[in-house]
Order: structure tokens, then C-alpha cells, then sequence
């Protein structure tokens, strides 16, 4: 293949860094805000730990400890519980952007072989339309599959978000499906 022949696919792999790019400042922020989210739960934890320690030590009596569990004992299973929940939705967060990426990836490669196989069926020999046929159907059932692996990942976060089980959050913006980069020729 001769030099101008790598050339014009350029613009795919400038397209496709841009989006591994997007991805890595997406992936990365993710991790900002899970690691935001441990260290405010450990700060608060140690502080109240503190308070909880010294607390016990002036416990003299039954009463006295039934106070301190009412005080600390059960406010803190609840902001261990509110923290793991809060994590919880910064994973499936982070699981919808990976799907996203992967879906869209998925989808521009097949749209890719689409337009070589098309190509390839205008001078191929009389016979082989047979074969281009199944390479389509294939791709298509492998969109169709992961389609369907999408929906399920997204029915088993509506269910646990019925269920309590993530942080009440702002309805996301839904994803739009970017159109490949267009360069400029040189």
C-alpha cells in the first residue's frame, strides 16, 4: 500500500485519539470525585471517632450508654451507609461513561467496515455477495447485543435507585453521539 493509501486514514486515528482523550478527562474526573468522596468520609469519620472515643470514657452508667450509642453509634452507620451509597453512584457513573465510550467506538468501527464492505462489494467477483451478507448480519447482531447489554446495565441502576441504593442525583443530560471529527486536508 502506497504512502497516500495510510494517509487517508488520518483523520480516523486523530478522531479516535480525541475521543480516548475525552474518555481519559472523563474517566479522570471520576476518579477525582471518588477519591473527593473517601477522603471527606475518612476526615469525618476520624473527627467523629474522636468525639465517640473521649465520649465513652465519661460513660458511667447504663443510661449514660445508651446516650452515647443514640449520639454516635448510630449516626455514624448512617453516614457510613449515605458515603457507600454516594461511591456506589460515582461507579455507576463512571460504568455509563465506559459503556458510552464502548458503544460509541463499537458503533463508528462497524460504521467503518459497513462503508469497506460496500466498497469491496463493487469490484468483487460475482458469488461472494453471500459473504458480505453474513459479515453484515454479524455486525449487526453484534450491535444489537450490545445494545441490549446497555438497556440491561441501565435497568439494573433504575432498580437500585427505587430501591434507595443510590444518591438522589440530578436527571442526567442524555448522551449525544458526536459526529466524526472533520479535519482539514494539508
Amino acid at each position: 500500500m502506497s504512502a497516500a493509501g495510510f494517509t487517508q486514514f488520518a483523520p480516523l486515528q486523530i478522531a479516535g485519539m480525541e475521543s480516548l482523550i475525552e474518555l481519559g478527562q472523563s474517566l479522570m474526573e471520576q476518579a477525582q470525585k471518588m477519591t473527593r468522596l473517601q477522603f471527606d468520609a475518612g476526615l469525618e469519620s476520624a473527627r467523629e471517632a474522636m468525639a465517640a472515643t473521649q465520649a465513652f470514657f465519661e460513660v458511667k452508667d447504663a443510661e449514660g450508654l445508651a446516650q452515647w450509642q443514640a449520639a454516635y453509634l448510630q449516626p455514624n452507620l448512617e453516614r457510613a451507609s449515605d458515603s457507600a451509597r454516594q461511591q456506589y453512584g460515582v461507579l455507576v457513573e463512571t460504568r455509563s461513561i465506559l459503556a458510552d465510550a464502548l458503544k460509541q467506538s463499537a458503533t463508528e468501527a462497524s460504521r467503518q467496515v459497513q462503508e469497506n464492505i460496500d466498497r469491496l462489494v463493487v469490484g468483487a467477483p460475482e458469488g461472494f455477495e453471500p459473504l458480505f451478507n453474513a459479515i453484515r448480519t454479524g455486525l449487526n447482531a453484534q450491535l444489537a447485543a450490545m445494545e441490549s447489554i446497555t438497556k440491561a446495565g441501565e435497568q439494573i441502576t433504575e432498580i437500585a435507585a427505587s430501591n434507595g441504593l443510590l444518591p438522589e442525583v440530578a436527571p442526567k443530560a442524555p448522551v449525544k453521539t458526536r459526529a466524526p471529527a472533520k479535519r482539514k486536508a494539508v
